[in-house]
């Protein structure tokens, strides 16, 4: 293994110290491809203008994030930031100086990488959804072949994207990135096959949310009765990341545990209360009408503006234990929530649509 970290390590190094100039790019890529993006941005855009594939979107991000940490509990991977202040690999050579950023310093093990299998699994999904849309439309058959080829060049461009970001910013190594795409892809397809999603009633969602945080905690409690503590990761980044203020509890293991099951329970319970049950009976009622492409328009506006205040005014303080991940539970909860049932029965009133 040390001889696969020494050249990951070297990997970042290269990249670091050849393509400095691509940095601002690089950490942009890091934030725009993390599943938060993905909550509070392409599921409401894909809600409002397809809704089973947002509701398959949620399951994929979900199952798959959470795969993620139970993977991650399982193999303890290290990271590059601290790998290579630890190790005794150099102690006949230099020791490679890795540069650390803000998003370096995440608190989870690093194997395999939840930002490209996250990236992976979403994005797969939606290409999915686009070529199937876009191979059911009449056309010539050489103007589909592009398109398939144009997408998933696109799809592949998005995921070397990924994975050079994180090697770049020295969280994660090479064969982690790579693992987490494959593993994001197939989480995506098994998924995609799984009909029982979408037909999912209020007492499945439910379940299925107390089934992922009882099977991670049950886990987390087994482990720790023999002596292995979980979250070791965190003092590794606690002792190895140049500033304190860099080391988030948000990126730990367990608030992405809350984070995710408070989603899907948030996903249920909006297509499953009368806020909703309202909706579509209006919805149906006006059957194709113009002033629906008009409704579903204003209700994404309204969604992505609420969403961002949303965001921008509920910060749960990382410095209050229990609360932060009660706080994120519930934060996430409401995302769905509020896109599927509370803003659209808000637009619905305002307009005076009526079933």
């Amino acid at each position: 293994m040390d001889l696969l970290h020494s050249s990951g390590v070297s990997s970042t190094y290269y990249l670091q110290t050849h393509f400095s100039h691509c940095q601002d790019y690089f950490l942009s890529v890091s934030v725009v491809t993390d599943l938060h993006n993905t909550f509070f941005l392409l599921f409401p855009i894909c809600f409002h203008v397809r809704q089973v594939e947002a509701i398959k979107l949620v399951w994929v991000a979900v199952v798959g994030d959470w795969l993620n940490l139970m993977l991650k509990w399982l193999l303890f991977g290290d990271r590059p930031y601290w790998w290579v202040q630890e190790t005794d690999y150099y102690r006949n050579s230099s020791q490679p100086i890795i540069e650390q950023f803000p998003m370096t310093c995440e608190t989870g093990p690093g194997s395999p990488s939840g930002h490209a299998m996250g990236t992976a699994a979403v994005y797969y999904t939606l290409m999915s959804a686009v070529l199937t849309t876009v191979l059911k439309e009449e056309g010539h058959q050489v103007k589909k072949w592009c398109m398939r080829i144009s997408l998933w060049t696109l799809f592949w461009c998005v995921q070397i994207c990924v994975c050079l970001s994180r090697v770049f910013v020295a969280a994660h190594f090479p064969h982690q990135v790579i693992s987490g795409v494959i593993i994001g892809i197939l989480v995506a397809e098994s998924l995609s096959r799984a009909k029982q999603i979408y037909a999912a009633n209020l007492h499945s969602y439910l379940l299925t949310s107390a089934l992922l945080l009882s099977l991670a905690l049950l886990l987390y409690l087994l482990l720790k009765l023999i002596g292995i503590d979980l979250l070791w990761s965190v003092e590794k980044a606690l002792c190895w990341c140049q500033r304190a203020e860099w080391v988030s509890v948000d990126t730990s293991p367990l608030a992405s545990l809350f984070r995710n099951t408070g989603t899907l329970l948030g996903l249920g319970l909006g297509l499953h209360c009368p806020l909703r049950a309202h909706v579509n009976r209006v919805v149906s009622a006006r059957g194709a009408e113009a002033p629906l492409g008009c409704y579903r328009l204003t209700c994404l506006c309204a969604t992505l503006v609420l969403l961002q205040l949303f965001d921008s005014a509920l910060r749960p303080p990382v410095y209050s234990g229990i609360l932060f991940y009660v706080l994120s539970f519930c934060k996430s909860a409401t995302v769905p929530l509020a896109t599927v049932a509370v803003v659209p029965f808000c637009v619905t009133a305002a307009l005076g649509l009526k079933d």
